[in-house]
């Protein structure tokens, strides 16, 4: 073997190293190394022209044998060597190769995780900066805590229920006589119970309802004179509060302003506004100048529609005068 063979030799040997060193050797990732084997068949090569030789050299010294009893030796020892067919050699038969390329002896591939695969999917780099995520800290809930939101809600509602009280403060009831030795800490009695009841299931059925609230049914001539007076009402309410320099709060477009008085009942027979009318022009169609009527008859043309089309009569009565 010459100096360059031997060169080329340990080179390949390098870089065969380095390889593995990176990626595994060839039979850990299912492929034949054919250097090793290459390296077999060289040895055998060497082992069996040595000893050709050496049979040469003893078939010159010892003379030549005789071609029949060579043959016939053959055949007998064939025969002494075959023992029939083997269960190995028949289930040996080809099998598909199976390549592996995530290797846990390998430490240089990790696979990816769950995240990456997702940053992958939606076109981001996985080398971006996290975004750090805060913790929720769980609040404990305290039973002050249920007590505060308890009376918050009951001071919701007195604000709600506030105008139908001032109404209904100076009037007694029937059931002020008979529950006089009771505890009135539930509510309110009487008309104005009633009315808060009312207020509570239409604010229930605004959030879950989609039907419009219906008007109770009465005669149209006297829901509108209910709603003129009504109007009227808030006219000078406002103009005297403008006369007195007061400030009104805004009140939303097509709304009634709550003055108070009695205004609970009469929501419920005219509403609570009017609502935004919105002034739509009639489409009549094409301005065309048609003459006469048809019917089934034909077309039927009046005199004054002849005369329109005509004209004003040139001749007229000058009471004997000429021009």
């Amino acid at each position: 073997m010459s100096d360059d063979e031997a060169e080329y030799k340990r080179q390949l040997e390098i870089q065969r190293k380095n390889f593995e060193a990176q990626f595994g050797s060839l039979e850990e990732l299912g492929y034949e190394d054919k250097t090793k084997q290459s390296d077999t068949e060289s040895n055998l090569s060497d082992e069996e022209i040595e000893s050709y030789n050496e049979d040469e050299s003893g078939s010159e010294e010892g003379g030549n044998y005789d071609s029949e009893d060579s043959h016939d030796e053959e055949d007998d020892t064939e025969l002494s060597e075959f023992k029939g067919f083997d269960d190995d050699s028949r289930s040996q038969e080809p099998k598909p190769k199976v390549i592996k390329f995530t290797d846990p002896t390998s430490s240089s591939y990790t696979q990816p995780t769950k995240q990456q695969r997702k940053l992958l999917k939606s076109g981001k780099s996985s080398l971006a900066p996290k975004p750090i995520q805060l913790t929720k800290t769980k609040q404990k809930n305290l039973p002050e805590d249920s007590e505060n939101l308890q009376n918050d809600l009951e001071l919701q509602r007195f604000l709600d229920e506030s105008h139908i009280l001032s109404n209904f403060q100076n009037q007694q009831s029937g059931a002020d006589l008979t529950l006089a030795t009771l505890d009135h800490e539930s509510g309110p009695i009487g008309k104005a119970r009633t009315h808060t009841l009312r207020s509570r299931l239409d604010n229930i059925s605004s959030t879950n309802g989609n039907l419009k609230a219906k008007l109770e049914k009465m005669p149209m001539s006297m829901r509108k004179g209910m709603i003129k007076s009504h109007i009227n009402k808030i006219n000078k309410f406002e103009q005297d509060a403008r006369d007195g320099g007061i400030v009104l709060s805004k009140v939303k477009k097509g709304e009634f302003r709550n003055i108070g008085g009695r205004s609970v009942t009469t929501h419920d027979r005219i509403g609570k506004g009017l609502g935004n009318k919105k002034n739509i022009k009639r489409n009549k169609g094409l301005s065309i100048q048609s003459v006469g009527k048809s019917t089934r008859n034909g077309l039927v043309i009046s005199q004054s529609e002849i005369d329109r089309i005509n004209g004003p009569s040139k001749q007229g009565n000058f009471k004997g005068k000429r021009r």
